[in-house]
């Protein structure tokens, strides 16, 4: 094949994407940072990172990537700022998309934190610090599942290809990671009520 045709398929498949997913991931990240520059700033990352990956084909669910990288690139925001709440990462209520909830809330530790865990202790700089620490804490695997899963956007199918290890057994790590992190982030916020 052509590079050049190549190339122009690739560019033609991801500005199909754009033009049907585009308003709604700048809307999702809109929903969770309020500034619009800054918003527009991490969605254009999301297409960036789209357009950086060298098998298109191997993404399964677009939507569901998208959305995943999007969440993500929201927390890398936060991540890097440390003075934002936590709770500002994950949307207030539910978007009603099903590319967003492909994968079940059990398997993503913000939901839970958000739900969950007082405002004071996610709106805390030493929040980060300890999930950093709880990340710390969990055998290799499973915080490397998580951070690729729920920090990088990089969804399962993707992350089972690059380590050879079957889907199945890469959720249930994710699983015990934010089990976890469930049993930490109680035992922290106890120690501060």
């Amino acid at each position: 094949m052509n590079i050049e045709l190549a190339q122009g398929q690739r560019n033609n498949l991801i500005s199909s994407w754009f033009a049907q997913y585009g308003k709604r991931i700048l809307a999702f990240v809109r929903s969770r940072i309020d500034d619009m520059e800054t918003a527009e700033d991490v969605a254009q990352d999301v297409w960036l990172q789209l357009t950086r990956q060298d098998d298109l084909e191997a993404i399964g669910q677009v939507g569901s990537w998208l959305f995943s990288a999007a969440r993500n690139r929201v927390t890398d925001y936060y991540r890097k700022r440390k003075n934002i709440p936590f709770s500002q990462l994950v949307a207030t209520e539910n978007t009603g998309d099903p590319d967003e909830e492909a994968v079940g809330d059990d398997l993503w530790f913000d939901r839970w934190a958000a739900g969950r865990l007082p405002d004071a202790l996610l709106e805390s700089k030493e929040f980060w610090e300890a999930l950093d620490q709880a990340l710390g804490q969990l055998p290799a695997e499973q915080s490397a599942v998580f951070v690729g899963h729920e920090l990088d956007g990089i969804p399962f199918k993707q992350l089972a290809e690059r380590s050879g290890v079957p889907v199945n057994t890469l959720l249930a790590r994710k699983r015990y990671a934010v089990l976890h992190l469930r049993r930490f982030f109680q035992a922290w916020d106890g120690a501060f009520s």
